[in-house]
């Protein structure tokens, strides 16, 4: 009967009128926070307007319309093709048009890479192939990312990795420290827009759904995995399914990338623009493993999360499931002309009495996210503005079984520190033509765990819940418990855009990582130059 129920509603929003006001088309943008907007990974740091009255302005992806940002056309947000001859010069330097092209059908083909050097010999290169194509009226497009790299990065980077054989974002780490780790990684999709209503997406990549810097609710910091989506666009209302298979890859795992265990997502995020100033969403995911490891059995995927309906709890009572579930939302609220207000709420456990008692119970799991964007900051044209907060309960994201806790291979699917943890992010960007400069200040407090202890104080997500002596304490838990750690990020960057069509850029940066910890000061200073094209978002400040 509940499968009935189910059946009857997906198809009742199939049938809903096809004259949506909506006229967003399909746009899969390589997310890159730290530049506040890019289109197709080529970082863009300033919208002109802030106007939530446009085309669906959706949390995570916003419509960029002005001509004069270094790379504006890109065949996924209604550009119109040229239909006549370019040179290579235009192609590259100009952004026009497209390599090749047969009947409605246009793509490229462009080499990716990445060359970036410091002292002491750290270093960080990569090499590999991008192609990307669509039909004319917009119904298929594809786009496919492959890169072999080679990273020998700061000594933090490098003793994260080796703890955890993960290269951030990328994948498996090979090799070690003395001689550095190299790594492969792909991502890609292929797109079909069914009408003004349906979009099908099937690839392998990640999704960063939110307005902020880091994302508490589905971030880009792990590697890439498979998914199918499908987007729906009713009047002012987008609501997205996606179904995921991740890899569980544990801390110290000794085991290699075949043996990994697998584990699935499900994922819901329903988004309305309410009016021209205020936008808010709804967002739901369910992690379960592959194998159930109470029954001895293989789960595998389960056909109940395929219901296209926002929220699971009934269907969780129903199945008297164990599984991960964690719910959420977002608002975003135009302030002014080029400003705007947005956050985050994430709830993973929660107990009404003892949130609203404020006594610190270890279960009371939630994240809250709080920010501010300014564009042309001060009436300065293409200055802008970001600053945030992000604050996460100690146990936040872990789960009874670890295979289901919220993380993909080895890296969590929130803010890469975890849990257990208060953060501010600033940054202050300003672009002339192809010419950026951005500056950057990041402050973090962490509670991590006592070394050697067989205590957890609530930042690994990757242990269990229920392990011997897990919680010290049941009540009067707080963010930063632990061993307190504290740092500060600063960094600086300049940054020249070679090539938009090709996503080249130049790029002088400098950072310096300072940490403490009890009487302990840690400094990483990393001063590099290089020449790289863009593949989405990388974090390497946690």
């Amino acid at each position: 009967m509940m499968h009935k129920y189910y059946l009857f509603l997906f198809l009742f929003i199939q049938a809903l009128p096809s004259f949506s006001q909506s006229k967003t088309k399909h746009d899969s943008v390589p997310y890159e926070p730290n530049a506040l907007q890019t289109v197709k990974g080529v970082q863009v740091y300033a919208l002109p307007e802030n106007n939530l009255d446009r085309d669906f302005a959706l949390p995570y992806q916003q419509v960029l319309n002005d001509k004069n940002c270094p790379i504006y056309s890109t065949t996924n947000i209604g550009v119109k093709y040229k239909t006549d001859s370019i040179s290579y010069h235009d192609y590259i330097f100009k952004n026009n048009g497209d390599m090749f092209k047969s009947g409605s059908f246009r793509g490229n083909v462009y080499p990716l890479f990445s060359g970036d050097y410091g002292p002491a010999g750290q270093h960080d290169y990569y090499a590999g192939l991008h192609t990307d194509g669509s039909t004319s009226n917009g119904k298929f497009s594809y786009s496919v990312n492959y890169i072999s790299g080679y990273l020998n990065g700061p000594s933090y980077l490098d003793s994260i990795i080796k703890s955890d054989r993960v290269v951030p974002g990328m994948g498996y780490a090979y090799g070690n420290a003395k001689s550095g780790y190299s790594y492969q990684y792909w991502d890609g999709y292929v797109s079909y827009q069914l009408n003004n209503i349906f979009n099908f997406e099937l690839g392998k990549g990640k999704q960063f759904w939110g307005d902020g810097y880091r994302s508490l609710l589905l971030s880009d910091v792990s590697s890439s995995y498979p998914y199918l989506k499908i987007t729906t666009n009713v009047w002012h209302i987008q609501y997205t399914n996606l179904f995921t298979v991740m890899q569980d890859v544990e801390p110290n795992a000794k085991t290699t990338t075949k043996n990994f265990p697998i584990k699935y997502g499900s994922f819901h995020f329903l988004t309305w623009n309410a009016s021209k100033r205020f936008n808010f969403s709804l967002f739901e995911a369910v992690i379960w493993h592959g194998n159930d490891n109470a029954l001895g059995t293989f789960r595998g995927f389960e056909p109940d999360y395929l219901n296209p309906v926002i929220f699971y709890r009934p269907v969780e009572f129903s199945l008297g499931s164990p599984d991960n579930e964690l719910v959420g939302g977002t608002f975003k609220i135009k302030a002014s002309k080029n400003g705007q207000f947005y956050g985050q709420v994430l709830i993973d456990d929660f107990v009404v009495h003892n949130t609203l008692t404020h006594n610190g119970y270890w279960t009371n799991k939630q994240g809250l996210q709080f920010g501010f964007k300014e564009f042309n900051l001060f009436n300065t044209m293409n200055l802008t503005f970001q600053t945030e907060i992000n604050y996460v309960r100690p146990y936040t994201y872990s789960e009874s079984n670890p295979a289901q806790n919220y993380s993909n291979y080895g890296q969590p699917l929130g803010d890469p520190m975890g849990a257990n943890f208060i953060e501010s992010a600033s940054f202050l960007t300003w672009f002339s033509k192809n010419f950026i400069v951005q500056g950057s200040l990041l402050l973090y407090k962490v509670g991590y765990d006592t070394a050697n202890s067989k205590f957890d104080w609530g930042q690994n997500m990757f242990i269990s819940y229920d392990a011997i002596n897990n919680q010290p304490n049941q009540y009067g838990n707080y963010v930063g418990q632990g061993v307190g750690t504290y740092y500060a990020i600063v960094g600086l960057r300049f940054a020249y855009i070679i090539s938009p069509k090709m996503h080249v850029k130049a790029e002088l940066g400098m950072s310096e990582r300072l940490e403490k910890q009890g009487p302990t000061y840690t400094s990483s200073p990393y001063i590099y130059i290089g020449i790289k094209t863009s593949l989405g978002n990388l974090y390497n400040d946690f």
